[in-house]
């Protein structure tokens, strides 16, 4: 035997094992149409985040193809691949990995915050952990338990945190309601599970509740200034660029039921410190909201159950508008998220951005008409014809 034979078979796998290598390698390789698609995030991604961007990006790759979390192709009624619904896991890590290195690199306890911002934080991490046991397991809690278990626990954090509850929202009868403890924290406690839910009910094109999360944080980040927003805001700005290119992960119910409620207790923060007037985050949040309360008088005007699956949602509806007209499956599935996160969240950044309004002014409430009057057409307008081929 040659040495270089020698050299050749101490690295060489037996024979006995090439399947065992070959179904641990052939996932990690990509077609040609995924190169292109991760070169394509890595250019978009890396001037912003640089090398941890990128790493991000190819950790989110592993995460798509994993068999565990896997998502049907027809579980949102729009999306055409089977894809991931790991998403939230990858925001986590995100998460978890800007936050540690900014806490140790700044060493000032800065980021761990008051008891507000702590027992908000335990919130959010429970919230997703409760969305990561559906994802791992389908049904493994049934929708009911999930429900109570969310009102239970934060209606726990919002009785012990009360800077979350507002005492002010610019409305003669909720101001008054709000003045009587504790008929405030059961309306904030219905808010907050209410908006969780509605965020993750929103989840199923591409870009669109990572849209509005994006822009949400990037609203907050410039209020605050502070990282942990920054971080926030990162973490959604790389998933949407992933979620949008490859249309093979999802947030899933950890990444929707945590957004949520990150976000839900962000607005009840901002509204009780004056910072946000309810208009305002009405107009930045408008899309799961109002897409909660048709999905309710949908079905109870139809007489099923208002917390009964569909796909008649506005983003179905204008999927299904976009698809007729374009071939492609991922690029209809992410026009009509980014149309819809754009429209309505976007609207109100360029706004921001441009001081269309002070963000604490109950003027944003004239654009909430428009997004209201936005949303009742085009859900009209592409249902007409819905069961064209």
């Amino acid at each position: 035997m040659t040495e270089s034979t020698r050299e050749f078979n101490s690295v060489a796998p037996p024979l006995g094992n090439v399947d065992r290598w070959s179904k641990v390698i052939a996932p990690v390789l990509l077609s040609r149409a995924e190169f292109f698609k991760l070169l394509a995030m890595v250019l978009i991604v890396s001037p912003f985040f640089g090398l941890p961007g990128i790493f991000f990006l190819f950790c989110m790759h592993i995460l798509s193809i994993q068999r565990v979390g896997g998502d049907s192709a027809e579980k949102h009624g729009i999306s055409t691949l089977s894809s991931s619904r790991l998403g939230g896991l990858s925001i986590a890590v995100m998460m978890f990995a800007y936050v540690a290195f900014n806490f140790v690199a700044n060493a000032d306890g800065s980021i761990a915050g008051n008891f507000t911002e702590r027992s908000g934080w335990i919130a959010v991490l429970f919230m997703a952990f409760l969305g990561l046991s559906e994802d791992l397991k389908a049904d493994f809690l049934s929708p009911l338990v999930r429900l109570i278990a969310q009102i239970v626990f934060m209606g726990a954090v919002l009785f012990t945190a009360e800077a979350y509850i507002p005492d002010y929202l610019g409305f003669p009868v909720i101001d008054y309601l709000l003045t009587i403890p504790l008929l405030g924290w059961i309306l904030c406690t219905i808010f907050a599970v209410g908006f969780v839910n509605a965020f993750n009910m929103a989840d199923g094109a591409n870009g669109l509740v990572p849209g509005i999360s994006f822009v949400a944080f990037f609203i907050f980040a410039s209020e605050t200034g502070r990282l942990l927003e920054i971080g926030y805001m990162s973490a959604c700005a790389i998933f949407l660029v992933f979620n949008v290119i490859s249309g093979r992960l999802f947030l899933g119910d950890m990444g929707s039921y945590g957004l949520g409620a990150a976000i839900g207790l962000y607005g009840l923060w901002f509204v009780s410190a004056g910072t946000f007037s309810a208009s305002f985050l009405a107009c930045l949040l408008a899309y799961p909201c109002l897409d909660l309360l048709m999905s309710i008088f949908r079905r109870v005007k139809q007489g099923r159950s208002p917390f009964s699956p569909d796909n008649e949602h506005l983003h179905n509806r204008l999927f299904r508008y976009i698809r007729r007209r374009i071939s492609n499956p991922v690029l209809a599935n992410s026009l009509t998220g980014l149309l819809i996160s754009g429209l309505t969240s976007g609207l109100v950044l360029f706004g921001y951005v441009n001081e269309l309004w002070l963000p604490s002014s109950n003027e944003w409430l004239y654009l909430f008409g428009f997004e209201c009057v936005l949303y009742i057409s085009v859900f009209y307008l592409v249902g007409l014809r819905k069961h064209e081929s």
